[in-house]
C-alpha cells in the first residue's frame, strides 16, 4: 500500500534535527532527478584537461544529454513555486578507481519561465551505475549562505548538506530509509536508473521502494523531505529508440501516492533511457524524460 511521510527542518535551529511525522500532502506532480539538487543558482561548466585526466587515471566512457519532453499544459514541471521549464542535463561519464564511475555535467533550465539557469554538478556512481554521492554547485532558495549542496546515498539513510561558509549554520537533512530508494524531486536521471537495480527481474513480484521528494517551502522551513512509498515492478524487455538508436531495454512500472504511474526504461547496463508519466486521462499530453543524445566507447 503506497504511503507518505515527511521530514522537516527549521532555519531557526542552530543544528537541524529531524521531526518525523506522517501526513498526506497535496502536490503538483512530476518531479522525477535534478533541476538542481535543492535550489536555483548559476554555475559554470567544467573544462576538460586531458593531461590531468591521464594523471588521475580517469577514462572517458560516455557522454550524453537528458531532456524533458511535452511538459504539462502550463509548460511547467515540478512542485508549486519550484517549477522548471526547458530542462536539459548534459553529462560526461568517466571510469575511475575500483571500476566505479564519476559523472560531471551541467543542468540548464528556466525557473521561473524565461529566467535561464545553468548549474554544474558532480556525481559518484558504483560499478552498476547506482548513485553514491552528488554535489551540486547551487544554493538553497531561502538560505543565502549555502552551497555547494551535497547528498550522500547511504545504505539506510540519505544525508544532505546545505554547505555555506559557516559550518555551525549548515543545514543537515538526514532521512532514514528502510527500503531501496531514490530521488523523485529534484529531477535525477541517474538516481532513477540506479533504483531499478534493486528490483527482482520477475514480472510477478513488485518491490516496495522509497522515493524522496525534497522541497523548499519557506524561509521558516527552508528544506522538507517527503518520503513516498510504493511498488516498483519489472515489466519485461522491450525494444525502444532513444538518442537516435535502438536499445534492448528493461522496462519497469512505479506508483507512489499523489502521483500518476511512471514507466521507466533502462539499458542492460543500468543507464536510464526514458521515463514516461502515465496519466489517467487519455487526452493528457505525453510527458516525461528521455535520453536525447548519447555517445559511448563501450556497450551500454
Amino acid at each position: 500500500m503506497p504511503s507518505e511521510r515527511n521530514i522537516m527542518f527549521s532555519s531557526k535551529q542552530p543544528r537541524s534535527t529531524a521531526i518525523l511525522r506522517r501526513t498526506f500532502l497535496a502536490s503538483i506532480l512530476f518531479a522525477g532527478l535534478f533541476s538542481c539538487l535543492f535550489g536555483i543558482t548559476y554555475g559554470r561548466p567544467a573544462i576538460a584537461r586531458p593531461l590531468q585526466e591521464q594523471a588521475s587515471g580517469r577514462v572517458k566512457i560516455a557522454e550524453g544529454e537528458y531532456a524533458i519532453y511535452e511538459r504539462d499544459i502550463s509548460g511547467a514541471l515540478g512542485p508549486l513555486q519550484e517549477e522548471v521549464y526547458n530542462f536539459h542535463e548534459s553529462w560526461t561519464l568517466w571510469r575511475v578507481e575500483k571500476g566505479q564511475y564519476q559523472v560531471e555535467g551541467v543542468r540548464n533550465f528556466e525557473s521561473p519561465k524565461d529566467d535561464p539557469h545553468s548549474n554544474r554538478f558532480v556525481a559518484e556512481l558504483t560499478r552498476d551505475l547506482t548513485v553514491i554521492r552528488v554535489k551540486e554547485f547551487a544554493k538553497l532558495r531561502w538560505v543565502a549562505d549555502s552551497g555547494p549542496l551535497s547528498c550522500e546515498f547511504l545504505p539506510k539513510q540519505l544525508d544532505c548538506s546545505s554547505g555555506g561558509s559557516d559550518p555551525k549554520r549548515e543545514i543537515k537533512l538526514r532521512t532514514p530509509l528502510e527500503k531501496p530508494y531514490g530521488l523523485l524531486w529534484p529531477i535525477s536521471p541517474f538516481s532513477f536508473g540506479g533504483i531499478t537495480r534493486e528490483v527482482e527481474r520477475d514480472p510477478a513480484h513488485a518491490t516496495q521502494v522509497d522515493l524522496v521528494r525534497i522541497e523548499q517551502p519557506s524561509m521558516a522551513n527552508p528544506v522538507r523531505a517527503t518520503i513516498l512509498e510504493g511498488p516498483l515492478q519489472y515489466v519485461g524487455e522491450e525494444d525502444i529508440e532513444a538518442a537516435g538508436r535502438k536499445w534492448k531495454a528493461h522496462k519497469f512500472s512505479l506508483k507512489v501516492p499523489l502521483h500518476p504511474q511512471y514507466l521507466i526504461w533502462t539499458s542492460r547496463k543500468g543507464l536510464l533511457l526514458a521515463l514516461a508519466i502515465e496519466h489517467e486521462h487519455k487526452d493528457w499530453p505525453e510527458e516525461g524524460l528521455k535520453l536525447a543524445r548519447f555517445e559511448s566507447s563501450t556497450e551500454f
